[in-house]
């Protein structure tokens, strides 16, 4: 009898274990996947350790594994978790249908939950301003997680973000919420290409906003149009859409992309200074100058779309 237990019984697979599947249901696919060489063994162990209850989730079945270890691992839902990246440039109906490609729950649950009214406002947010809810990151989470679940996590992770200290630092900023906070990182992380640069590009743009100057932000001007990859934005200033920081005064409604942390840090952290203008090096090195004066950014950018025609880039 020991056999049954201690002998190896298993190929290499991986199964999905349903919500609501049967015990049925699971011989099936571990049949189907050739996990088990002997259903007979695993029947009999199954019942003599009393394997009566499934988690669902995904189960990664290694090799020579025995009757006891599979049960065990099946029986105390000792599961894989799905690893997911958010990455910042990823839109929200992208957002719901990349998760339910990775989970269980589908699509419309994933929308449906991230648009929760309720949970959105615990941050300040709406339906435009729902990407504030995630950082841009890599997480783990159960293959059968329920959206709801999900969301909480998230929220609560923010909640526990954004403590005494980085609402002290906000109100420095001038900024009037956690949510505009987020929306300029999400700018100033599509500016910028080196990290030691985004606290000297957030002090840009809040010298801007506090001056009433346009915000002048090519990245959410492509947004605008959905083309986040053009190098040039000539010829679609004219756009119309609240996204166009050419046309419009102030923060967009929403940001145009996940911001990650240390965008957001940067922001609360920016650098003081009286800069109004940067623009790329014309070198390619993606760096940019800083200036004070318009007649200099004019000089700059010159230089710039000059190397731009020089290598024939539209």
């Amino acid at each position: 009898m020991l056999w049954i237990f201690s002998s190896a019984n298993t190929n290499k697979s991986e199964i999905y274990i349903k919500t609501g599947d049967s015990m049925d249901s699971l011989f099936l696919k571990l049949q189907k996947n050739g996990s088990i060489k002997t259903v007979f063994s695993f029947k009999v162990a199954k019942k003599v350790m009393k394997f009566e209850a499934l988690y669902p989730g995904k189960y990664i079945i290694t090799d020579g594994m025995n009757n006891r270890e599979i049960i065990n691992m099946l029986k105390y839902g000792k599961q894989k978790d799905i690893e997911f990246r958010f990455g910042n440039s990823i839109l929200p109906n992208e957002l719901y249908a990349a998760l339910g490609r990775k989970f269980e729950a589908d699509s419309a649950r994933f929308a449906n939950a991230i648009n929760n009214k309720e949970q959105l406002e615990v941050l300040g947010l709406d339906s435009v301003s729902l990407l504030a809810m995630f950082w841009a990151d890599t997480y783990y989470f159960p293959w059968a997680i329920s959206p709801e679940k999900m969301v909480r996590k998230f929220v609560n992770e923010q909640q526990i973000y954004w403590n005494t200290e980085r609402f002290n630092k906000l109100a420095k900023t001038g900024l009037k919420s956690s949510k505009e906070a987020y929306i300029l990182a999400s700018i100033i992380e599509k500016e910028a290409v080196k990290k030691e640069e985004l606290p000297i590009m957030a002090g840009v743009y809040l010298n801007r906003l506090r001056i009433g100057m346009p915000l002048q932000a090519d990245p959410t001007l492509k947004y605008a149009i959905g083309n986040t990859t053009m190098q040039r934005i000539k010829g679609i200033l004219d756009t119309e859409s609240p996204y166009n920081t050419y046309k419009n005064l102030g923060l967009p409604p929403g940001p145009i992309g996940i911001s990650t942390k240390a965008g957001v840090e940067a922001v609360l952290n920016f650098q003081q200074h009286d800069y109004l203008y940067f623009c790329a090096k014309e070198d390619f090195s993606n760096t940019h100058y800083f200036t004070k004066s318009y007649a200099e950014h004019l000089k700059n950018a010159t230089n710039y779309r000059a190397a731009l025609d020089a290598k024939g880039i539209k």
